[in-house]
């Protein structure tokens, strides 16, 4: 259904030619995507909402397709393609157990036909473009899982004879296109990625279709296959941030060629695509492009720290540069996939560059490549690994390139790969037909292959829907009937976790209590600042202020501000010791918390609690008089001694008035895993009760 509306809307699109059908699929399903866009925004996207507009635009499409000629097809290419189609079709009709898939790329879909539309929500997850996941929408209402994980690997099916045009349009001979698309559709990688629920194998059909439309009109120059090239361009960031480096590189050769009025109607079509993404993000967040780039777009959504920190670990995934051809080609355990051992044959692609075409593949690879540089797994080498199989496809002799692809056939094949990759490897490792055929049920296949699933049947009996569940662990929330805030940072996230993970600490946090006074008069600010920075993130646990011996209460017409992390300051005067204001990186001179008043008021003391702050000359406070002059007052400020507390049911009170009654969290040494063990050995100092645990996960309500 999903596929015909968007063949409909694409065909619909093309009224001036009959176009290739992969063609059509590539310009139809940003059409289609957006309508279902709409839908979410405005809250209307019920499940038969979805299906009439499915309908309407495969109606769209009119009778008929035009005939397009037939193809050579070596019989050693069907004997090839087979054996996989049955294995690929299988594995995407069983229950999906797939990490991003029964978290994100499904759990939120769920969400959003439980909704109606879009949750009022920010998440990690949540803010990434999901143009995709629209689509999957209308398939999981009707069919279930399986049927977004089958429309997933329909796009990778169309990925064949997309790249073997492209082959075909590069001066390529027809059987050689047709191994190149074997060598990079048989790929390890590219076949779990494809039956599963992701959008890595999508958003490769989108930026070849992308790569096919600029030949076209290299060969055929129009400004309709620029146009186009726009709409599947937009589509890759639609499907995939990265997939924005598509937008800008195809852009650039456009500009390159001099085609200004190409340029427009390009950059015009892939907006159709870009903009709501962004739009909704800059709405919601300040930043178009949140998650990520908090950097230059600054915002009280989420920490340039803590994405920072993600960052550096995907860039290297633990493996140093030496190992990464051994562990993404064979190994496959550490970079989560292998592309197969025959593509060590990859240094041999540089002789393509002799030829025009092999330019142009190569120089395509070479960009697509970029992004895998900056998160390391091996499904983000999936774009350019098309196009590294067309570069090898130009390079070798016909009879051995036929051999090599074969070899690749048998070297991917489950049974095959156990001798040699490593057993951890994500990878397909059997043909679970009774699963797909339901023989096995649901139920007990997930028991089987899914470790977190018996804990959820648990906890679903104990949340309600779409309630708030704080996650300290990364449920498979797909089969939850809520999404979790967490694991992956968000400002919220971050500043729960920490609360809960200093309050679990073996040892009392020291929190020093450093205290000035002066004359009483009357004040319009007061501010604290970092004098002498250290290599530590600078927090503020608390800070109140005095007059006549006297605690002042915060008045909510009082304005709170810093730097940096504004969107924390409040947590400084929100009254609970467990909750602070933190910079999030080392301190530096200048940093400063904040407190300015809506009239002056009068004040003679200010005190603040710091974590490991043992002396008063690290930080200043400064008060602002009625002459808005400000004025150094902590010069004879007293540092007492540290009170050695672990606030643990502050933490647990923190979570609670945040809005989260539940937490789920692994119980164990590593990760969050110590506030679990914590929790289970003293309750009542949380303030918790366990509800349920099953094995290393346990479900927490907050008294």
């Amino acid at each position: 259904m999903v596929l015909a509306g968007a063949l409909g809307a694409g065909k619909a699109a093309w009224r001036w030619k009959d176009p290739h059908w992969t063609y059509a699929l590539a310009c139809g399903a940003p059409i289609l995507s957006l309508g279902i866009f709409l839908l979410l925004v405005t809250g209307l996207a019920s499940k038969g909402a979805l299906i009439a507009l499915c309908l309407a635009a495969a109606a769209l499409g009119g009778p008929g397709w035009r005939k397009t000629a037939q193809w050579t097809r070596p019989p050693w290419i069907v004997l090839v393609f087979v054996p996989f189609a049955v294995l690929y079709a299988v594995n995407a009709l069983a229950p999906p157990t797939q990490p991003d898939a029964v978290t994100y790329h499904l759990g939120l879909v769920s969400e959003w036909l439980r909704l109606q539309g879009f949750a009022a929500r920010i998440g990690f997850y949540e803010m990434l473009p999901l143009g995709l996941e629209t689509l999957f929408a209308p398939a999981v209402a009707v069919g279930g899982y399986p049927a977004a994980s089958l429309f997933h690997l329909l796009l990778l099916g169309a990925t064949v004879p997309l790249l073997w045009r492209v082959g075909t349009l590069a001066g390529l001979q027809r059987e050689a296109a047709a191994g190149a698309a074997a060598l990079y559709a048989l790929s390890p990688i590219v076949g779990m990625s494809g039956v599963a629920a992701y959008n890595d194998a999508g958003g490769v059909f989108f930026t070849v279709a992308v790569f096919a439309l600029l030949l076209e009109d290299w060969q055929e120059p129009s400004d309709r296959w620029l146009a186009y090239a726009g709409l599947a361009a937009g589509f890759c960031y639609a499907v995939k941030v990265t997939g924005l480096l598509v937008v800008a590189a195809a852009l650039v050769w456009i500009l390159w060629k001099r085609r200004w009025r190409g340029a427009a109607w390009f950059s015009a079509s892939a907006l159709i695509s870009i903009a709501p993404w962004m739009l909704r993000n800059l709405g919601l967040t300040g930043n178009p492009v949140a998650p990520l780039g908090n950097r230059f777009f600054a915002n009280d959504a989420f920490h340039l720290a803590t994405e920072e920190s993600l960052g550096q670990y995907l860039r290297d995934y633990g493996v140093g540069w030496r190992h990464l051809p051994w562990s993404i080609a064979v190994d496959g355990a550490a970079l989560q996939g292998l592309i197969g051992p025959l593509f060590l044959l990859l240094p041999l692609a540089i002789l393509a560059w002799k030829k025009p075409a092999g330019r142009a593949v190569l120089v395509t690879a070479a960009v697509l490549t970029l992004p895998w540089s900056q998160n390391l797994g091996a499904r983000f080498l999936m774009p350019a690994l098309a196009f590294y199989a067309l570069a090898l496809a130009m390079v070798l002799p016909r009879q051995l390139f036929a051999v090599v692809v074969v070899l690749h056939a048998l070297s991917a094949w489950p049974a095959v790969m156990n001798a040699y990759a490593n057993p951890w490897a994500w990878r397909l490792k059997g043909m679970p037909w009774e699963a797909a055929l339901g023989v096995q049920s649901e139920d007990s296949y997930l028991t089987a292959n899914l470790y977190e699933y018996s804990f959820l049947k648990k906890a679903a009996q104990h949340l309600k829907p779409n309630e708030p569940l704080l996650d300290l662990y990364g449920l498979p929330y797909a089969y939850l009937p809520t999404v979790p805030t967490g694991p992956l940072p968000t400002a919220r996230f971050d500043n729960m976790a920490e609360a809960l993970d200093i309050a679990a600490g073996t040892l009392p946090e020291q929190l020093y209590a450093m205290q000035c006074e002066w004359p009483q008069q009357f004040i319009r600010a007061v501010r604290i600042r970092m004098e002498k920075p250290f290599a530590a993130p600078w927090s503020i646990s608390e800070a109140g202020l005095v007059r006549d011996g006297k605690t002042v209460k915060v008045s909510r017409n009082w304005f709170v501000r810093s730097w940096p992390e504004p969107g924390d300051a409040w947590l400084a005067v929100d009254g609970n010791k467990a909750s602070r204001w933190q910079s999030w990186s080392n301190s530096k001179e200048g940093m400063t918390w904040e407190l300015r008043f809506d009239r002056p008021v009068p004040l003679d003391g200010l005190w603040a609690l710091m974590a490991n702050m043992d002396s008063p000359q690290r930080v200043g406070m400064y008060v602002e008089g009625l002459d808005r002059q400000w004025r150094r007052v902590s010069d004879r400020a007293v540092m007492q001694e540290p009170a050695k507390r672990l606030y643990r049911r502050s933490a647990a009170l923190f979570v609670k008035n945040a809005g989260y009654q539940w937490i789920a969290v692994k119980i164990g040494p590593s990760g969050h895993g110590p506030v679990g063990e914590s929790m289970l050995a003293t309750p009542d100092a949380w303030g918790v009760d366990l509800v349920e645990r099953t094995e290393s996960i346990g479900l927490f309500r907050i008294r």
